[in-house]
C-alpha cells in the first residue's frame, strides 16, 4: 500500500464499484462525475471527472472523493467534460445530509435507504438511489426542496448537481484532523444498492408537500432551456384540410375510410352548377398529401394541389395531418425526446427490456407477437408519421427533411426511455391481473399490468363463477383428456395443470415447465403437448429442438423469447432436459438479460411463456428436477402409433378455444369466489405462490390428486443425491473424516480403490473414460454442505493445498422422529 493511501471501508466496496452499482446505465455520451481533493475540501475548486464502466476513476484513498448526483453529457465539440447546466443529462440519486448530528435517526422512520456513509464522527449521509434517474432538472430539483421542507435534510443543501462523499476517502476539514495529524476516515456503514424509489414512492413514504417551481438561481443553473414548444408541433385535433373546407362552408359529410363528401370549389363549373361528385380523400401511405377528385368535366383540372392552393394552404405545410419536429442545432436532447413522444402518443410501440418494440398480429393465425424494430424500420415510421423541418439559412425558413440519422440512431440505442409505455408481454385471452387478481376483460394495453391484450372478449363466456359451473367446466376439459393413457390419476392432474399454466401464464412470475414422457414412440406425447398449447393462444407451439450446449440454449432462448411467443416446445427430445443456465433461469426467473445474436445490443426479455417438452424415456436432471414436471404417458400396447384419437380433442380446442379457455377461468374464478380454499399439501420452492394457487390448489378443490406429485417425487429420488451418498460411502470407508486433496483421491484410485472409482465413474466428471480432477472439483464443490444420510462435504486444507472432508452431521430432533 502507498504511503498516500489508506484502508477501504469496512464493506470492503471500491470507490468504482459503488459508482457503477449506481449508474448501472446512462443516457448516450453521458457519464457519472466524480471529483477528488486533497486536504481540507472547502478550498479550491470542484473540478470534475467522467466515469465510465471500463476504466476504474484515478482517486486517491487519502484524499476527499465526491460523487455528482447527476450524470452529464460529454461536449460533442471538443470531448470536454464538465458539471454544467448546458450538459446535464439525468438525476440518479439524492443524498440528505447530517443525519445523527442535525436530524435524528428516527425521521426515516421505517425506510430503507440505498446506503448509508459516516463522513465525519456520528455524521452521516443517507443516499437514496432512483428506480429510474429523473431528466427533467426541474422535476428533480421540486423534489429535494420538498425533502428539505419535510426537515430531511440540511437547507443549505439544495441544487441537483450536489457532490456526495464516496466510501473510500476522507473527510479534510480541519476541524474533524485528529490529535495525531490524521483526518476522518469515511466509513460505509449500510450498502443496500437493490433498494431504489421512485418519486412518487418517496413523496408517499415522507407525506411530501408538492413544491411549484420557484426558478431559483440553482435549478436554473443545472436545468435547460424548454425549447420542446420550438422542436415539437402537435398535429391539430382535425385535418386542417378539413378544418378549412368546414371554415369556407365547402364540407358536407365523411365517407368513412378517409374519404369525405365536399362541394367542389369550382362549382360553378359544373354543368347546371350541380353540387355532386367531388369528394377529399385524407392521407395515406398511397397518397401522402391526399387527394381530391370532382366527377365533373374539369376532374383532370384539379387536384390536390389545386385544392390546397385554392383553401390557401401551403403543400408542405403539413396537409397530412401528422405532428411536425424541427431540427434545431444544440437541441439534439429535446429532438430524441420530441421523436419518441409521437412514437409513444401513436399507440404503437413501447420499450421492452431495453428495447423499441411493437405488436404484430399473424394474418392467418391472428397470434400477436411482440416485434423489436430495427433502425431502418424505426426511421421509415417516424418518416411517415412525422412530418421533419430543418432551418435553411439561404431560404430564412424552415424546409422538409428526412429524419435525421445521428438522432434515430439514439433513439434506437437509448435503453432508457422517458414516454414510450412499457411493455411486459401480450396475452392473447382475457387474464388476472397479477397486482390485484381482478380479471381483465378488455383487449388493448392495460397501464397497470403492462400487458397489451389481443382477444375478441365477446367471444369468451364468463357468467357467475359458482362450484356448479366450475365442475361442469372441469368435467368438459377433462373429456378432452379421456383419449391418452395416463399412466396414474396424478398425472393426469399433471396435464390439466398444464392446460391451466397455458391459460394463466402471463399472471405468473414463475411456472414449472412440462415434460411428457412415455416408454416408446407414438404414444401421444406430441398430440398432448398441442393439445395443452392450444389452450395459450390461437398460434402454434414454437417447436425446436433441445439445445445441446450453454452457448445454443443461450442464443436459442433468448431470439425465442424477444418475440414473446405463448408457447416453447422441445418436441421430440432424445437427450434429458440437460441443465443449462439459460435454461434454469427461464424457468424460476422472471426475466433474462443477455445480448442479442449478431446485434451490439442486450436485451431483457420476460419468460412468461409455457414451456413443455417431449421425448421417450428422458426427462428433467439433476437442477431440473425441481423446475420440470413430468407427466407420464403409456399406452402399453405393442403398436401405439395406431392408436387414433376419435374425439379430435386438439381440433376442438382450436375451433372454439375461447369456450375452453372461459372453462379454465370460470374454475379459478370459483375457487376464488370460494375463498381461496388451500389445502395441507408440500410447498415447492419457487412454484409455492401465484402459480399453486391458480393451477394447483383449484384442481385439487375439485377433487384431482395434487398435480405436483410428480415434481414432489422427482425432488424427494433425486438421482444425484443417490449417487452422492454413494459416493459418500466408500469415501468414508476409505479417508474417514480426514482431509484429502482430489489429486490424492484420483491417485488412490488409480491403484487400488476400485469401489471408489466405480462410485465416481458415476458421477458426470469423466473426460474420455478418465477422471478428470478440475471436474470432480468442481463437483464437490456444488455440492459442498449438502446433508446426505447425516455426511456432507465440507472445504478443508491439506498439504496447503484445498482439500475435502466428509463430515457427520449429528441428526436434529425432526429427522430422528422419523
Amino acid at each position: 500500500m502507498a504511503e498516500n493511501e489508506i484502508p477501504v471501508s469496512p464493506l470492503k466496496l471500491k470507490n468504482h464499484e459503488f459508482i457503477l452499482a449506481i449508474f448501472p446505465e446512462t443516457l448516450p455520451n453521458a457519464f457519472p462525475a466524480v471529483c477528488t481533493k486533497s486536504g481540507d475540501p472547502e478550498t479550491g475548486g470542484w473540478a470534475a471527472r467522467k466515469v465510465t464502466k471500463e476504466k476504474e476513476p484515478q482517486l486517491i484513498n487519502s484524499y476527499n472523493n465526491y460523487l455528482n448526483c447527476s450524470s452529464f453529457f460529454q461536449s460533442e465539440e471538443n470531448n470536454f467534460f464538465n458539471v454544467r447546466k448546458e450538459h446535464f443529462a439525468a438525476h440518479h440519486f439524492f443524498m440528505l445530509d447530517d443525519f445523527g448530528t442535525k436530524i435524528p435517526f428516527e425521521r426515516l422512520g421505517n425506510f430503507e435507504p440505498s446506503w448509508v456513509l459516516e463522513t465525519s464522527p456520528k455524521n452521516y449521509q443517507i443516499g437514496i438511489i432512483l428506480t429510474d434517474p429523473v431528466t427533467d432538472s426541474l422535476e428533480a430539483d421540486r423534489l429535494l426542496k420538498a425533502l428539505i421542507d419535510e426537515g430531511l435534510c440540511d437547507p443549505g443543501s439544495s441544487g441537483i448537481a450536489r457532490w456526495a462523499r464516496l466510501p473510500v476517502g476522507i473527510n479534510g476539514k480541519t476541524k474533524y484532523i485528529d490529535e495525531s495529524g490524521k483526518p476522518f476516515l469515511c466509513r460505509l456503514i449500510k450498502w443496500n444498492p437493490d433498494k431504489r424509489y421512485t418519486p412518487k414512492e418517496l413523496i408517499d413514504q415522507f407525506n411530501l408537500k408538492p413544491i411549484e417551481s420557484t426558478h431559483s438561481s440553482v435549478s436554473e443553473k443545472f436545468s435547460q432551456p424548454d425549447r420542446s414548444s420550438d422542436i415539437l408541433i402537435p398535429k391539430s385535433d382535425e385535418n386542417p384540410v378539413i378544418t378549412t373546407l368546414k371554415i369556407r362552408g365547402l364540407y358536407k359529410e365523411s365517407l368513412g375510410s378517409g374519404k369525405h363528401d365536399v362541394t367542389c370549389p369550382w362549382v360553378n363549373e359544373h354543368t347546371g352548377a350541380l353540387d355532386t361528385g367531388a369528394a377529399y380523400f385524407a392521407p395515406s401511405e398511397e397518397y401522402p398529401v391526399g387527394g381530391f377528385c370532382c366527377q365533373h368535366s374539369h376532374r383532370d383540372k384539379y387536384r390536390i394541389r389545386q385544392l390546397l392552393d385554392f383553401l390557401d394552404i401551403q403543400f408542405n405545410d403539413s396537409p397530412q395531418h401528422k405532428p411536425l419536429i424541427r431540427v434545431i442545432d444544440g437541441e439534439l436532447d429535446n429532438v430524441i425526446d420530441a421523436a419518441e413522444k409521437v412514437l409513444a402518443e401513436n399507440e404503437m410501440h413501447y420499450q421492452s427490456g431495453g428495447l423499441i418494440v411493437s405488436i404484430a398480429i399473424d394474418s392467418t393465425t391472428g397470434d400477436p407477437t411482440i416485434c423489436p424494430t430495427s433502425v431502418q424500420a424505426l426511421t421509415r415510421k417516424l418518416s411517415a408519421s412525422v412530418t421533419w423541418q430543418k432551418y435553411d439559412g439561404r431560404s430564412k425558413k424552415h424546409i422538409s427533411c428526412d429524419p435525421p440519422q445521428r438522432h434515430i440512431a439514439i433513439l434506437y440505442n437509448s435503453q432508457i426511455f422517458r414516454h414510450l409505455p412499457v411493455l411486459k408481454g401480450v396475452v392473447r385471452q382475457p387474464y388476472f391481473r397479477e397486482s390485484d387478481g381482478e380479471l381483465v376483460t378488455h383487449p388493448g394495453y392495460d397501464s397497470t399490468s403492462n400487458l397489451f391484450g389481443v382477444f375478441d372478449p365477446s367471444k369468451f363466456d364468463l357468467p357467475e363463477p359458482t362450484i356448479e359451473a366450475a365442475r361442469s367446466s372441469l368435467s368438459m376439459l377433462e373429456d378432452l383428456l379421456m383419449e391418452f393413457h395416463f399412466v396414474s390419476e396424478a398425472d393426469k392432474s399433471a396435464a390439466l395443470s398444464a392446460i391451466f399454466t397455458a391459460v394463466v401464464r402471463s399472471t405468473l412470475q414463475y411456472a414449472p415447465g412440462f415434460h411428457v414422457k412415455a416408454p416408446v414412440s407414438g404414444s401421444g406425447k406430441t398430440y398432448l403437448c398441442e393439445l395443452i398449447g392450444a389452450f395459450a393462444g390461437p398460434g402454434g407451439n414454437a417447436k425446436v429442438s433441445y439445445p445441446t450446449t450453454s452457448e445454443e440454449a443461450t442464443k436459442t432462448i433468448l431470439s425465442l423469447l424477444l418475440t414473446n411467443p405463448a408457447v416453447i416446445e422441445f418436441d421430440d427430445m432424445s437427450t434429458d432436459w440437460l441443465p443449462h443456465g439459460t435454461i434454469k433461469r427461464m424457468l424460476t426467473a422472471e426475466q433474462i438479460t443477455d445480448r442479442i445474436l449478431g446485434v451490439s445490443k442486450t436485451a431483457t426479455v420476460s419468460t412468461r411463456t409455457l414451456f413443455l417438452g417431449s421425448g421417450n424415456n428422458v426427462g428433467p436432471i439433476r437442477d431440473l428436477l425441481r423446475r420440470v414436471l413430468t407427466i407420464n404417458v403409456n399406452p402399453r400396447c405393442t403398436t401405439p402409433a395406431t392408436i387414433a384419437y376419435k374425439e379430435l380433442p386438439v381440433d376442438k380446442v382450436r375451433k372454439c378455444r375461447e369456450k375452453y379457455v372461459s372453462a379454465v377461468l370460470m374454475i379459478i374464478s370459483a375457487w376464488r369466489k370460494a375463498g381461496m380454499p388451500r389445502s395441507n399439501i408440500e410447498s415447492i420452492a419457487t412454484f409455492g405462490g401465484a402459480w399453486a394457487d391458480y393451477c394447483r390448489h383449484p384442481l385439487i378443490w375439485l377433487g384431482h390428486p395434487d398435480p405436483a406429485t410428480n415434481l414432489i417425487k422427482q425432488l424427494k429420488q433425486d438421482p444425484d443425491s443417490d449417487l452422492l451418498k454413494e459416493l459418500m460411502a466408500e469415501w468414508n470407508t476409505v479417508f474417514s473424516s480426514r482431509p484429502i486433496t482430489v489429486r490424492k483421491v484420483v491417485e488412490y484410485t488409480r491403484n487400488n480403490g476400485q469401489n471408489l472409482l466405480e462410485a465416481i465413474r458415476e458421477l458426470p466428471v469423466l473426460d474420455r473414460g478418465e477422471i478428470n480432477p478440475s471436474k470432480l472439483g468442481w463437483f464437490l464443490k456444488k455440492n459442498a454442505n449438502r446433508i446426505i444420510g447425516n455426511y456432507e462435504f465440507q472445504e478443508s486444507s491439506a498439504d496447503g493445498r484445498k482439500a475435502w472432508s466428509l463430515i457427520f452431521v449429528s441428526p436434529t430432533p425432526s429427522q430422528t422422529d422419523k
